[in-house]
This record gives C-alpha cells, structure tokens and sequence, in this order.
C-alpha cells in the first residue's frame, strides 16, 4: 500500500516555493564555466569542491565560487535553461525561484539584461512543457540595507516582471528591524515578500520575520519548535515554512537526519512546504526531498500528500490555478482515472499564472 501511494505521489502536479537559480548550476555547466574564471587566490582547480560543504561558512564560500563563473546574462539564461529541464523532469509544473540580482549588478551587469535572459530562457522551457517560473529577487542580508533597497528598485524597473521580495543570506548578520521599511514599501509596490529566518538563528528570528518584515512565508523555520510562543504565532497568522531538509543536513545546522524536526513540526500544525533550496549544491530535488522525508524521516505517504497540498496553497499562484492543482491531485491521489486532456490542463495550471495576475498586481 504504502509503495503504491508513493508512487502516486510522484504522479501530483507539484510546485516548488524554494529553489535558488544560483544554486541550481550543476558541476557539468560549472564545469564549461570554469576555464574563463581568473585564476584568484584561494580558487581551487577541480570546481567540485563547490560541491563539499563541512558547514554552512563553508556553504557561503562555495555558493559565492558558483556565482563567481556567472559572468554574462547567457550564463545566467544557461543556468535557467538546466534548471527548467531538470523541474519539468518531477512533474514540478510552477517554480517560484530565487534570483540575487545585486550579486551580479555589483560587477556591472545591467539588470534587465539578466532578466530579460532568464525569462526568455524560462519561456522556452515552458513551450517545452517545462513549468512556468516566477521570479523572487533575493537580496544579501549580510550585505544590510542598501543592498536590499538595491534589490528593490531591481524589482521596481521590471514592469511586473518580478513575483516578490526575499531576504537570504546570513540571518545572524544584520537585525531583521534594518528592513522593515524596505519589506513594507515593498509590499506597496505589489511585490509578494519572504524571508529567511530560523535557520542558524534561533526562533526569535521567526518572530521578527514575521513581526518586523511581516513575511508571507518563511525560508527553513526549523528552529521554530523551540519557542511554543512562536509556534503559536506561525499558526495564528497562517505564515507557511519552506523547510530543505537535505540543506539543513548539508550545512550542518542538524547534525543527522533523524534529528530533523519536519515531523514534529507536521505534527504541531505548522504549515510546511518541502522544496530543494540549492539542489545541484545539496545533491537532491525535490522529487528526492519527498523521498528522504519518506524513507529517512518516517512520514507517511498520506503526510506528503497533505504537505504537498500545503504547498500549493502556500504558492503565489492565483486563486484559480491552486483550485485547479488540488482538484487533479486529489483525482490522482485517490486513484480515480484522468482524462488526458484534464492532465494537460493540471500541467499548463502553473505555466499560465506567469502571464496573470492576482487582485494584488503580481501573483
């Protein structure tokens, strides 16, 4: 039973609400990069020690090494033309993914010369029937405000071409309250907000996600369980956690995955998505998150079928393209049989949305 529902699973159209483009690039494409880089100090010769994390500085380093060899818009637009591909091949039928445009504007690249090369590769992998992908410019804590507001005007000179506002990096470096301001006028331009938090950072770092930048969701929230009071709180305002579990092991932030809290925190009512963060650098998917939280973590097929319904409720997508994800996964999840027709509607759901947009503006 158990094995036959797994793999009705693997049928459901899924989404994927946390996915960096940077951390996508797979050691082959770095590898093609990789002679034009200049020779600094400290680069290795084999870029597969991008690929070898003992801790999450070591992660930073290695993320900063992957970005380094993206030199041009085409790199960029090759990044997301694997990365489409490489979705398409789970059944992923919408991607909300991660962008850090100031690392790439800082070295002078115009960036709407990068937008315009990763959506035109996006559109291409969706004729292709490969998902729609909506983009959430992320921007560099550590790098403080600036950075941020960067970021945003980033977002602003798109012309509704940008979903939303996030906030990576190093949780630790800089208050969440150094933002607030950017968060807020963010949200008055129509863009969709989300922040890192609870991570490295205890929970306080969730409450002040949710109550200095008012999130709409949260990247990672592991450390949630720690304070009840903020468990509560992620409960009552109904902000969802993008949890990467494979991540969380690879940066070390829990030691071994039977310690990973994603069962405790299903149990507790928490909302949860399961996405792949940086999956060419963690070495998984989210075909495979699905997998590990199965096989590793103990949970049922009945808990990922209610994760993923989750996670298309958790999605910017409209109102409408949800309904209609969760009406044919619910026909695949119970068995009954679907036309063909119905199954291209349930792929070309996502695939609309990017060209739609919500009473907001920009879902």
């Amino acid at each position: 039973m158990s094995q036959r529902m797994m793999k009705r699973l693997e049928r459901l159209p899924r989404v994927e609400l946390h996915v960096h483009l940077e951390g996508s690039v797979t050691l082959p494409r770095l590898r093609r990069l990789w002679p034009g880089l200049r020779r600094e100090p400290g680069l290795p010769g084999d870029p597969a020690e991008a690929y070898r994390h003992r801790s999450f500085p070591d992660f930073l380093r290695h993320f900063a090494m992957v970005t380094g060899a993206l030199r041009k818009p085409s790199h960029l637009a090759q990044v997301t033309a694997d990365l489409s591909r490489f979705l398409g091949r789970q059944r992923i039928v919408a991607a909300e993914v991660f962008l850090s445009p100031v690392i790439f504007t800082r070295r002078g690249i115009p960036f709407l010369e990068i937008l315009d090369a990763v959506e035109e590769a996006a559109r291409a992998g969706t004729r292709r029937g490969g998902p729609s992908i909506r983009w959430i410019l992320d921007g560099v804590r550590q790098w403080g405000a600036r950075a941020l507001e960067e970021t945003l005007e980033c977002a602003r000179s798109s012309r509704g071409r940008v979903l939303g506002i996030g906030l990576g990096g190093d949780e630790r470096s800089v208050p969440a309250r150094e933002f607030a301001g950017l968060f807020a006028a963010a949200r008055q331009s129509g863009f969709r907000t989300v922040a890192h938090a609870g991570e490295f950072a205890g929970p306080r770092s969730l409450r002040d996600a949710v109550e200095w930048l008012g999130a709409e969701r949260i990247g990672h929230g592991i450390r949630a369980l720690e304070d009840p009071g903020v468990t509560r709180l992620l409960k009552r305002e109904g902000v969802p956690l993008d949890v990467c579990p494979s991540s969380n092991v690879g940066t070390g932030v829990v030691a071994r995955w039977r310690d990973h809290p994603l069962p405790r925190l299903v149990r507790s009512g928490v909302r949860v998505s399961l996405n792949s963060d940086d999956p060419a650098l963690f070495q998984t998917s989210l075909a495979e998150e699905y997998r590990r939280a199965h096989r590793r973590l103990g949970l049922s097929p009945s808990a990922l079928y209610r994760i993923h319904r989750q996670s298309v409720r958790s999605s910017f997508l409209p109102e409408r393209e949800k309904s209609r994800l969760l009406s044919e996964s619910r026909r695949i999840w119970e068995g009954r049989t679907v036309a063909p027709e119905a199954q291209g509607r349930a792929g070309a759901a996502g695939k609309k949305a990017m060209g739609r947009r919500s009473a907001s503006g920009r879902a």
